[in-house]
């Protein structure tokens, strides 16, 4: 039986085209389409003579992705895999490398050839899934030759809503982040948003998490606390709980995205209503003081 599985937390699903945010670093490489033609996509592992597969007929679009930056296979599969649940894709099929069967495996899938998609048989994740039985999808995620390598294969009906694809950007985020936490320590990850009264973040990606991965890894010898804050609904003891798990869910979430960083270097703190950043008497002021704020914290020798 089909199932709804997310690696990190579930998005809400509200635009009806397939929309991905895509990890850092990753930028599209290639993408071809085929109006009519039939996929075999995947819902079991190789089981010594085929690999179990449910056939559909469509619109069939291949586009790959790739990155110098080195990602291990399962963190990037984690930032995307809630956006495609979210979007409506039931799980098919999750596994890695010799679980799914390697090589034989590998060489049943219809993989764009190189330059623009290379796997590792010995480092791969492979991920299907389906939607109103009439759609489906495949992920094989790889690292080879120094960079992280992504396929993307869709089939859909001709009159169902096209695949768009978007680039998670850091914009300025990256310089603004670096700048305030040598001024002042501290620096607020603004653009991370979650559920009222929930450590739920609403997204897969964040622009800000993004910039302080970044920052982390250049800097190797700087720890940090991730400070999670509410506003003043509820009581003490509630928003205080509230907000450790806040900052837990964005560490969770940055050590995910970048396994180089050692756990280690992020702390977590709640701090629940009592630094609020402004008045708790208005829902834009509510709005702000539900954050998690980065400190620098003084690394031990």
């Amino acid at each position: 039986m089909l199932r709804r599985f997310a690696f990190l937390l579930l998005l809400p699903c509200q635009a009806q085209a397939l929309e991905l945010d895509m990890p850092i670093g990753l930028v599209q490489s290639s993408q071809s389409e085929q109006s009519l033609a039939t996929l075999n996509l995947p819902t079991g592992v190789w089981n010594g003579s085929e690999v179990p597969s449910v056939t559909l007929t469509g619109q069939v679009t291949k586009t790959t992705f790739q990155s110098s930056e080195i990602r291990k296979p399962d963190a990037v599969a984690a930032a995307i895999w809630p956006q495609l649940d979210a979007q409506g894709y039931d799980l098919a099929l999750q596994c890695a490398d010799q679980t799914c069967g390697g090589y034989d495996f590998r060489f049943t899938l219809p993989v764009v050839p190189p330059p623009h998609m290379f796997v590792d048989l010995g480092d791969y994740v492979f991920l299907s899934g389906l939607k109103d039985g009439t759609q489906g999808l495949w992920l094989l995620i790889s690292r080879s030759l120094g960079q992280t390598h992504v396929q993307l294969t869709q089939v859909r009906p001709a009159d169902a809503p096209p695949i768009e694809l978007s680039s998670a950007s850091l914009t300025s985020a990256s310089g603004v982040l670096e700048t305030d936490l040598i001024a002042t320590g501290r620096y607020v990850l603004a653009d991370l948003t979650f559920d009222a009264g929930s450590a739920r973040l609403d997204k897969a990606s964040f622009a800000s998490l993004q910039a302080l991965g970044a920052y982390l890894i250049r800097h190797s010898d700087q720890s940090i606390a991730l400070v999670g804050h509410t506003d003043s609904s509820g009581s003490h003891e509630a928003n205080l709980d509230l907000s450790k798990q806040r900052a837990e869910a964005v560490r969770k979430m940055l050590l995910d995205q970048f396994p180089l960083i050692s756990p280690t270097r992020v702390g977590c703190e709640g701090i629940g209503y009592f630094s609020p950043l402004a008045s708790n008497a208005a829902p834009e002021g509510r709005e702000i003081n539900r954050r998690v704020e980065v400190i620098l914290v003084p690394t031990r020798p």
